[in-house]
């Protein structure tokens, strides 16, 4: 069961009047915490109730086994010094979780007894499943948090004349702070680079006429007896590999384009395909299908004779489009140990940009 979501009461001239809080980034990746416990440990079909906010504020629910979730302090990540305003914000969660067993367990059992089921999850699972939070893919990590005696003292201090129950301490990060709809599109990926020198500083503005260089594409073998392996993919274009494609849609339709995958990993086990299309500078994904590994090794010297060819995910190719991109990964699902959540390994990306040869 999720946490309970009052509304709130709001004061103005016309009187007073009951509206429902918008939801927000935080709030998401919190209630997904919750979730996540709720999943756990079988809340609804044990009778525990999960509840946000202060213990404080359930501390009188007496007929009820409940867990609580306190998020006291958000910190920044660290990482992140000056974010685009448009950008994620990632930041730090610590969450005081409490264990309030029903008034009729006097001796604390219970209590010691909802604390083991936390911490247990915790350390089967501290990669929480994933959760969109307005179009960001979230993993938060759980992280114990030892407390000591002052701090667990200063936190329920603030909690009145409530009594004091076992409490535990995670961090889990990383959340993105971010606005529905407000946040910056990514924009594509640079499939090429190149350095060219002028004398006249006002001339930077002046097309680019210098060489061009791709990224040289990864090689080498996947160890397969690592169960945790992970795909390696390269394009093929007659006898050479390549990490990134191009394609002139004045002269070629992608419809029509067909390029030649090599995917190394255990050789048979299959891998399902995963595109990124970029157009009218926005991102959005497209399943492809399932293919088989092909060898356990990408080696320029030994490309195999028969390796799968693509048909490349939908674009609307109009006039006033200039330019598309496509980036492509290979994944597959690998579970660490029986119950768990499989977790999805991704390849290296592959690219294929396309533009108007006839645009200026």
């Amino acid at each position: 069961m999720a946490a309970d979501r009052p509304l709130r009461t709001v004061s103005a001239w016309s009187g007073v009047c009951d509206m429902a809080i918008p939801d927000s980034a935080l709030f998401l990746a919190c209630n997904s915490v919750a979730e996540f416990i709720s999943n756990g440990i079988q809340a609804n079909t044990h009778g525990i109730k999960i509840y946000l906010g202060s213990p404080v504020d359930i501390t009188q629910k007496d007929d009820e086994d409940r867990l609580n979730l306190f998020f006291y302090r958000m910190e920044p990540s660290g990482f992140q010094a000056g974010v685009h305003p448009q950008d994620p914000w990632r930041i730090r969660l610590f969450c005081m979780i409490t264990a309030m067993a029903e008034q009729s367990d006097t001796k604390g059992e219970g209590d010691l007894k909802l604390i083991g089921l936390i911490m247990a999850l915790f350390h089967e699972q501290r990669i929480l499943p994933s959760v969109n939070i307005y179009g960001q893919d979230v993993r938060l990590e759980a992280i114990f948090n030892p407390a000591t005696d002052e701090q667990i003292n200063q936190l329920w201090s603030t909690q009145g004349d409530a009594s004091y129950r076992p409490s535990i301490l995670y961090e889990l990060s990383l959340t993105p702070i971010l606005q529905p709809e407000t946040h910056r599109p990514e924009p594509p990926r640079v499939g090429a680079f190149g350095l060219e020198t002028r004398a006249d500083i006002a001339r930077h503005f002046d097309p680019f006429t210098s060489s061009t260089l791709e990224p040289l594409p990864r090689t080498g073998e996947v160890t397969t007896a690592n169960p945790a392996w992970t795909p390696l993919i390269a394009w093929v274009e007659g006898s050479d590999i390549r990490a990134s494609l191009t394609l002139d849609v004045d002269t070629t339709a992608p419809s029509t384009f067909q390029p030649t995958l090599w995917i190394a990993g255990d050789p048979g086990a299959s891998v399902d395909l995963e595109w990124s299309v970029w157009e009218h500078d926005t991102w959005r994904t497209e399943a492809g299908p399932t293919l088989s590994v092909s060898s356990q090794a990408i080696e320029p010297e030994a490309i195999p004779v028969a390796l799968p060819t693509l048909t490349l995910p939908s674009l609307t190719v109009t006039p006033s489009e200039l330019r598309w991109q496509l980036l492509l990964h290979v994944t597959r699902q690998y579970t660490p140990y029986p119950s768990a959540v499989p977790i999805t390994l991704r390849s290296n990306p592959l690219l294929i940009s396309l533009y108007r040869g006839s645009s200026p």
